[in-house]
């Protein structure tokens, strides 16, 4: 099996071979494939850099399984008795020496996601950009399950980069099927490799970002435009916000292809949303856009999305004690993502906002000036705590700002200095990694710490 320079092997049978899984990852992202290739018959060999500590959860996910796990920096001799790599899209090709050496020994490797792609039977939506992705995705699969019957869509399967493997449910997806599919950056740079593309592509909105993995914001755009090059078969792109870099790279990448280019357009009268802010509005409109192109009618795509929940850790409202109402956003790693959760709460300054996490060399200025702006109180934890609280008083000498080592306490603070009618928001604006294995085991010890308040 030799691998082209312009393609990867398209593999009918995986009985008996032998696969290397590049990467198990904190968060899972190496279970669903792992899984899938020892029900295919597949002999399998999980290597990962981390160690089995930090790995516990996704390897309790794998336990049952007859698989050999190499745990610490690659070894070249793991490639000596393998047939194919499978590389987790975490994996920074192009300054991994093992990847390299992948290539240079001529290994045939492959992604999850392009595993999945070439073999899925049923049209597929796929949903990328830069912030709001996940959101998207499911509310586009909540809008098509309450009312795909009227565009002729059976079921409704939602995954990719939100979570969730679908390569276990390839024996059941069927081609009047709907796939919504959330594909990030790293997911979306190996898919020229493969003959697919989706029958709506849908780009939330396009920043530069993750430029510790790329030279350029070029480069960041170039892999979320690989979601429209192949062309064949997509029927629609559906286009929210982008930096006007993006937008003449969009022009560029849409210049020779027939599929239609569609802005996303609000409603008249704005939906009703349970979930806040103004971004989960511009969510909201990218499926209102999408979901018309379907054929779904507008009655019930209100209703979807005014029942819609929201996601873990995204803004997710836990509780209200005493008039207090509390907001787990785990999922924001980063100081923008901290101003965005407050704006989206923002009202008379009764916010206390708890944040911080592992020390990240990220501007704080800004996100300092809106903690000002939104907030009654700041209390700062964590490795990251003390730089927040600098920062703020920086911009806020009397400021009232509180400092302490761990979510417990936090909590503790904020509950104490609450009032009827506050909001405590717990919106890190750091990564977890000081603390926690990742951001879900965060939420999840902030939403048990309230609920026992």
């Amino acid at each position: 099996m030799k691998l082209l320079s312009d393609s990867q092997p398209r593999i009918e049978s995986f009985s008996e071979l032998r696969v290397l899984v590049m990467g198990l990852g904190r968060f899972g992202g190496g279970v669903g494939v792992t899984r899938w290739l020892a029900g295919q018959g597949a002999s399998v060999t999980v290597a990962d850099q981390a160690s089995a500590d930090s790995l516990r959860d996704s390897l309790a996910e794998i336990s049952d399984l007859s698989v050999e796990l190499r745990f610490g920096p690659h070894q070249e001799s793991d490639l000596d008795r393998i047939d194919l790599v499978i590389v987790n899209p975490a994996v920074k090709k192009s300054s991994s020496n093992f990847f390299q050496l992948i290539k240079k020994r001529g290994t045939p490797w492959t992604t999850e996601m392009n595993l999945f792609c070439e073999r899925c039977p049923a049209p597929m939506y796929a949903v990328t950009g830069t912030f709001g992705k996940s959101t998207t995705c499911a509310m586009l699969a909540k809008v098509l399950q309450d009312g795909g019957r009227e565009a002729g869509i059976e079921r409704v399967h939602l995954g990719g980069n939100i979570g969730r493997s679908l390569l276990s449910e390839l024996s059941e997806i069927r081609c009047g099927d709907a796939v919504v599919l959330e594909m990030s950056n790293a997911q979306l740079e190996d898919i020229p490799l493969v003959a697919w593309s989706p029958r709506f592509a849908v780009i939330t909105n396009l920043h530069p970002h993750h430029l510790d993995r790329y030279e350029s914001s070029d480069d960041y755009f170039h892999a979320k435009f690989n979601l429209l090059r192949s062309g064949q078969g997509l029927q629609a792109t559906i286009i929210g916000e982008l930096h006007p870099r993006a937008e003449e790279l969009l022009r560029a990448s849409t210049a020779k292809s027939a599929n239609r280019v569609v802005r996303i357009a609000t409603a008249e009268p704005p939906i009703e949303l349970t979930i806040p802010g103004d971004h989960n509005q511009q969510n909201a409109a990218c499926v209102w856009t999408t979901a018309r192109e379907i054929g779904i009618s507008d009655a019930s795509i209100r209703e979807s999305l005014r029942t819609f929940r929201g996601l873990e850790h995204r803004l997710e409202f836990v509780r209200n004690m005493n008039g207090v109402s509390y907001y787990n956003d785990s999922k924001s790693t980063a100081p923008t993502a901290t101003i965005v959760a407050l704006r989206a709460l923002a009202h008379d300054r009764r916010i206390i906002c708890i944040i911080g996490g592992q020390r990240k060399d990220a501007p704080l200025a800004e996100c300092a000036m809106v903690l000002n702006e939104c907030c009654r109180a700041t209390v700062c934890m964590g490795e990251s705590g003390p730089d927040f609280a600098s920062a703020v008083r920086t911009y806020a000498p009397a400021a009232d700002v509180l400092e302490c080592n761990a979510l417990p306490e936090a909590v503790d603070r904020g509950r104490s200095i609450a009032q009827p009618g506050d909001i405590v928001l717990f919106s890190p604006g750091a990564p977890s990694f000081d603390q926690y294995v990742n951001f879900t085991e965060r939420g999840r010890h902030f939403v048990e710490l309230v609920h026992q308040l």
